[in-house]
Formats: C-alpha cells, sequence, structure tokens
C-alpha cells in the first residue's frame, strides 16, 4: 500500500531535480499546480517518468496521482501488481503505458497501543523509483497513474503487508519497454529496504 511518498529538495538522487525541473515546465504550460518537493498525496499532480512519444526514450511528465473507476465511481491510486493484467481497465497500460515515480521516501502507518507510528521506508543502496501504470481519459486534461505495490519484504512486514513495487536505477529501461513482459520484469523485482520512524 502506498497513500503517501514525500520528494526531499536534498534528494541524493542526481537525476531527480532534473526530472521535477522538465515536468514542472510542462505543467506551468497546461496551468497545473505540481507538488515539486514534500508529501504528495492522492489527487496530487507529480513527476512522472515515462517514455517519450517521439523517441520512446525516458522523459519527465507531470501526471495526476489516482483516477475515478469508470463503473465503481472509488478513487484508485494503488493497483495491486499480481492482478493488473485481469483488468480490463490496464489492457493498454500494462504492454504500452508503464511509468516510474520518483520519490526519497513513501510512508505507511503502523498501529502499536492505540495510536500510529509513522514510518518512512526506502532502499538502502539505490534511488526510490516507483512502478506505476496510467491511463489516459477524456475526463482529465493530463494522464492518472496508479502505483503498483506487491506483499512487502520481511523486513517490513511487522509494519505493513503490502509495499509498492520499487524499480532499481539499472532497471529502469527494462520496466518501461514493452518488448519486455510485464510479470517477467515484476517477478524480478526484489529490494532489501531500510526504515525508520519519521
Amino acid at each position: 500500500m502506498c497513500g503517501r511518498y514525500y520528494i526531499a529538495d536534498d534528494d541524493s538522487d542526481v537525476m531527480l531535480p532534473g526530472y521535477v525541473a522538465e515536468a514542472q515546465r510542462r505543467a506551468e504550460a497546461m496551468n497545473v499546480s505540481l507538488v515539486t518537493v514534500g508529501e504528495v498525496r492522492p489527487t496530487n499532480f507529480a513527476t512522472v517518468i515515462a517514455p517519450s512519444a517521439k523517441n520512446r526514450k525516458p522523459d519527465a511528465f507531470p501526471m495526476k496521482w489516482g483516477f475515478i473507476h469508470p463503473t465503481r465511481g472509488m478513487l484508485v491510486f494503488n493497483t495491486r501488481s499480481e492482478t493488473a493484467t485481469q483488468k480490463a481497465l490496464f489492457a493498454t497500460s500494462i504492454e504500452d503505458r508503464r511509468c516510474l515515480i520518483p520519490a526519497s521516501c513513501y510512508f505507511e502507518w503502523q498501529k502499536a497501543d492505540g495510536r500510529k507510528i509513522k514510518y518512512a521506508i526506502k532502499p538502502k543502496s539505490t534511488p526510490l523509483y516507483l512502478a506505476g501504470l496510467y491511463i489516459r481519459s477524456s475526463k482529465e486534461c493530463i494522464p492518472c497513474f496508479s502505483i503498483l505495490t506487491m506483499d512487502a519484504a520481511e523486513s517490513i512486514k511487522a509494519i505493513h503487508a503490502r509495499k509498492p513495487v520499487m524499480i532499481p536505477q539499472d532497471r529502469i529501461s527494462d520496466w518501461l519497454s514493452p518488448s519486455n513482459p510485464y510479470n517477467e520484469v515484476v517477478q524480478q523485482i526484489a529490494s532489501d529496504l531500510d526504515y525508520y520512524t519519521a
């Protein structure tokens, strides 16, 4: 599960400022308010990496986190990676609308002694890129994305049973390329995580 993630203005990923700046440039041209630093929440406009229509190389775009399901009327901002291929909603996205959401960490809350403890979670040794799928809707001026989730690593299962699918930096092209079967890429992903109380 992922209901919040965070972008730090001093993130160690040297690529992140460039991605944010390019998405911000495009957002301003569309008169869209983009979250460039701090907590990102569902329905916010955020920086997303996807293949460019011109040359299919990774580029940064503004997209809205979440969308209203066309028949159920509920906000969809997370999608189970194991069942995404079974959903007609993502039939096109699985092959040709994969994306990545750059972040500094994501948040989960653990219930303990009648209160909720907030944890910031991130990989130990690689920049954080969350895997997503995006859709185009006639009701939205820009594409909307959903973050894919999977079973949590053993080190964080006590906090939450699910976690976002994370793509290592050296696998970005593998994930974004439609020539690589969706299930194969997702099943090969495994990240060792550090966590700390935010």
